[in-house]
């Protein structure tokens, strides 16, 4: 269940869908009716309009980890704690580190 935090971004976020389909329809002539009118801020209506994606579903351009290796590197260190040996932090730094070596750039994953 969502937290009640999250439950307001996800009614943000469908307010905000609101408005970009009846602004691309023609029921309003302006960002700012159509923002005014759905309670979402103008300059973000604005961007998603013009193609913006929302940062909530997007990919950080910082990541180092692809989302397999990073699957991966959790089931590594569950069946490490299944065998009663739970993983230091430098020892999940050393396997992130070689994961990220695989790649054509490598990269030391940072300080945790």
């Amino acid at each position: 269940m969502a937290t009640p935090q999250q439950q307001v971004a996800i009614q943000k976020e469908d307010r905000l869908i609101l408005a970009i389909q009846a602004y691309k329809q023609g029921r309003f002539s302006s960002y700012t009716a159509a923002a005014t009118a759905y309670d979402v801020p103008r300059s973000t209506l604005q961007r998603r309009i013009a193609g913006t994606q929302p940062q909530l579903g997007s990919i950080a351009k910082n990541r180092h980890l692809t989302s397999t290796e990073e699957e991966s590197l959790v089931r590594w260190i569950l069946s490490m704690d299944k065998r009663g040996m739970p993983p230091r932090i430098a020892t999940v730094r050393e396997m992130a580190t070689l994961l990220v070596a695989q790649h054509e750039k490598p990269a030391y994953v940072g300080q945790i």
